[in-house]
């Protein structure tokens, strides 16, 4: 498909997208493939059998120095000290106000050494605050327009990237990661990602990304391997409660609040302790809380008013989607924590109408059942 808006940055896998005939759309800055074949079957592909993503729009920040373990703990909520060598963690950059930069994935290398990934549309935002903060002896590298990164997400990660020539893929648990040598091209292969299946995130420079696509391509076709979209990747995460900044994260909507308070830790001094703890102790006036719709007349969208069964408002809708596992509307919605009871009967905006929905505990979707 032609190029859409020539303003927009490709990643290097952008000729392989056009000849696989993608739906491509702008995406934080990129011309992304949104679908290949649609959304359902990329999506319920993901969940039966293997799908590969193109996600080199997403930013890498490198940080080395004798310091770089503080600058860390200092920047992000979660405790660094839980983490080792080779090892991976989920946290957030909360502001002094108990807001959230972004929501972000530690790498450490080594106590003087860290990876940062963070998302594509925060990529500017993201290493002016890392700089700004910057106290610390540590050096502070982007490399996002560097480095290409594709995950495999799906049941059949394992029989794939074996086939690709990872022999030991099976004995690698979530959130580690190694730097190997993949017939002759250095691979960081990390086990994260944003599915909720097994399913590891390849990075690689942007001189192997045509090598990398196609061997796993090739490795993949006995494996009915698909190429996903974002708007599956949107549905994939939605189905598993994972937040989304602009969404269920913002400067506005605190760590708390996006029900992330398993991340934070409050031993260490962060940036936004103070606040978090304050507001952790005097309660929450709103929370995160999942909703399904009762009725098949389609799905709550992002910002649709949410109320209670009186008719008042009682919060928005911060994600909403068709749930294609499911074969239901469902949705994240900011609300009252008076009305975030398992069960509760809701109301949400679709079109217009006010549509029945009820508050259900998340993930919406678990891959273990």
């Amino acid at each position: 498909m032609s190029a859409i808006n020539n303003n927009l940055k490709r990643t290097a896998l952008y000729e392989k997208h056009v000849a696989l005939g993608a739906r491509l759309g702008a995406f934080a800055g990129f011309e992304m493939p949104l679908w290949y074949t649609g959304i359902k079957e990329e999506h319920l592909a993901v969940r039966e059998k293997v799908g590969l993503f193109d996600l080199s729009h997403m930013g890498e920040f490198f940080l080395k120095g004798r310091q770089a373990f503080d600058l860390v703990q200092h920047l992000t909520c979660n405790d660094v000290r839980r983490i080792g060598d080779g090892q991976c963690q989920y946290t957030l950059f909360p502001t002094p106000e108990g807001g959230v930069v972004d929501d972000l994935i530690v790498y450490q290398f080594n106590p003087e050494e860290y990876m940062l990934v963070v998302n594509a549309s925060n990529i500017e935002k993201d290493l002016a605050w890392v700089v700004k903060n910057n106290t610390f002896d540590c050096t502070v590298t982007d490399r996002s327009d560097e480095l290409t990164l594709v995950a495999v997400q799906g049941p059949k990660t394992n029989d794939l990237l074996k086939s690709f020539g990872i022999k030991t893929i099976a004995s690698q648990k979530a959130f580690t990661f190694r730097r190997l040598k993949v017939s002759g091209h250095q691979v960081i292969v990390a086990g994260t990602g944003y599915t909720g299946e097994r399913g590891f995130e390849l990075i690689v420079d942007n001189a192997d990304a045509t090598w990398l696509w196609d061997s796993l391509v090739a490795a993949g076709t006995e494996f009915e391997a698909q190429p996903i979209g974002l708007g599956a990747r949107d549905t994939l995460r939605l189905e598993m409660a994972y937040s989304l900044y602009g969404h269920e994260l913002s400067d506005s909507i605190s760590v708390l609040e996006a029900g992330l308070d398993w991340t934070v830790r409050f031993g260490p001094e962060f940036i936004g302790r103070d606040y978090l703890l304050k507001q952790k102790e005097q309660g929450l006036e709103r929370i995160v809380a999942g909703l399904v719709v009762q009725e098949k007349r389609g799905a709550p969208r992002h910002a649709a008013p949410v109320y209670a069964n009186g008719g008042r408002e009682i919060g928005t809708v911060t994600s909403g989607s068709f749930s294609p596992s499911l074969d239901k509307g469902i949705g994240l919605a900011l609300i009252s924590p008076e009305f975030a009871e398992i069960g509760s009967q809701v109301a949400v905006d679709i079109r217009g109408k006010r549509v029945s929905a009820t508050i259900v505990e998340i993930p919406f979707y678990s891959p273990k059942k």
